[in-house]
């Protein structure tokens, strides 16, 4: 009785260690699930969804180097007011024997001033440089949205890649599971057992590599929209938009075209105002004297001041050579400037007509993937999964489907951003 006691005891002092470890296990679990969803859930919170022109709202109001291009514009504008730059006003004193042996005083003043012509020819570059600061904003803005465009589409390629290949790992899990029953079974052979883990391993290296690709652009994402809030891109359509053919005279709307076009109106200020630097300046000036002794008037007079005069100088450029020299420099630089224009003008058609047949390369791409591949992707996955499960297919048949199907429709999401990209490329040319 008591040795059986003592065996029961036992057993039962196993039973319950077995079943501590069993709750202790499946608390773990639970522990580790609870914690998976709220770090998922926090994930999902952080990260605020996002449209492209709803970025582009975020960028133009917070980028760093927009901000910058702003504030230059800013500097041009308030540089308008130093248009007229004349300059300081000469007070003079003068004390001693001036008109006769008594020590006499004058008090006087004098201005000197441009040609009218020199400050309006000034004012004349210091507006054009306005304009061309105001444009090269529009260009930056121009810029900056396309480089979001790039960097958003590839950001939901990364995105919908991993999707895929999650979707894939699933699938490698679940017959990675049934693969060593196989084996024991005798249905498989060594070869299955060892392509099973061998194509696990390989998504799960490219899902590690992914996540940090994804981590990069990411930043290169939030670099670009400056803002503390970490925003992820949502999908949108990209339907309804018309591709318009661009000409030459279209072109020269563009942002870009007008402002190398305005570096040849500023280039003509800058000689206009060259030029007329070799108007003569003028001087005014004013006196107040006292003075000692008899006048010619026959009175006499002590030292306060009180004999008024007024003086008008004119400055003529007799020395200009150096002048004339940057008259004709700025000259030369209004021929650069024009030929600038040229090659500017001709650099925007040929980028606009290879923008524009990059994206017509990338839309039938992904038409003919529609139109013929990525409905195949499922059936592959469909027919080969019933395949396999009635033991038509072995198991390295069902990878080699597999893989098919998953080759597809990586094509088709690359296509899609390659696509997405090019006409972000194009749109910078038909902005006017």
């Amino acid at each position: 009785m008591n040795k059986f006691s003592k065996t029961d005891k036992c057993h039962q002092t196993n039973k319950l260690m077995t079943c501590n470890e069993k709750l202790f296990k499946q608390n773990s679990i639970a522990s580790c699930i609870i914690l998976l969803l709220f770090f998922t859930s926090f994930n999902a919170i952080a990260q605020t969804p996002i449209t492209l022109e709803k970025s582009f709202d975020v960028a133009l109001a917070n980028n760093a180097v927009l901000k910058n291009e702003k504030l230059r514009t800013e500097y041009q504008q308030k540089l308008i007011k130093s248009s007229v730059n004349i300059p300081a006003t000469n007070i003079l004193g003068e004390y001693g024997q001036i008109n006769s042996s008594y020590s006499d005083i004058r008090l006087g003043l004098s201005q000197n001033i441009s040609f009218p012509k020199v400050y309006k020819r000034q004012k004349e570059l210091l507006t054009e440089e306005l304009k061309s600061s105001v444009l090269n904003l529009g260009i930056q803005e121009l810029k900056l949205k396309r480089q979001i465009g790039h960097v958003f589409y590839s950001l939901l390629y990364l995105q919908e890649k991993r999707e895929l290949l999650q979707k894939a790992d699933s699938l490698f899990v679940e017959f990675k599971k049934k693969s060593p029953l196989r084996f024991k079974a005798g249905e498989s052979n060594i070869l299955e057992k060892t392509t099973a883990d061998n194509q696990r391993g390989q998504i799960a290296l490219q899902l590690s590599q992914l996540e940090q690709d994804i981590e990069i652009i990411q930043l290169q994402f939030q670099l670009l929209l400056n803002s503390e809030t970490s925003f992820i891109p949502i999908k949108n359509n990209n339907s309804g938009f018309s591709i318009s053919v661009i000409d030459s005279l279209r072109s020269v709307s563009h942002p870009e075209i007008q402002y190398w076009n305005q570096q040849q109106q500023i280039a003509n200020a800058v000689t206009k105002l060259e030029k007329s630097k070799l108007s003569p300046d003028f001087t005014f000036g004013y006196n107040l004297m006292g003075m000692r002794g008899m006048g010619s008037d026959d009175k006499i007079y002590n030292s306060s001041p009180r004999f008024h005069s007024i003086q008008i100088g004119l400055g003529i450029p007799i020395f200009n050579a150096a002048q004339k020299a940057k008259i004709i420099a700025a000259k030369t630089n209004e021929s650069i400037t024009a030929n600038d224009f040229q090659i500017k003008q001709k650099d925007f058609e040929t980028g606009y007509k290879s923008a524009l047949m990059q994206y017509e390369k990338f839309e039938k791409a992904v038409k003919y993937l529609e139109d013929s591949s990525i409905n195949k992707a499922a059936i592959f996955t469909s027919a080969a999964k019933q395949q396999f499960l009635s033991g038509e297919i072995n198991y390295l048949e069902w990878v080699l489907l597999m893989n098919q199907a998953t080759q597809i429709q990586s094509d088709y999401i690359e296509a899609i951003k390659n696509r997405n990209i090019s006409l972000t490329e194009l749109k910078f040319y038909l902005i006017k």
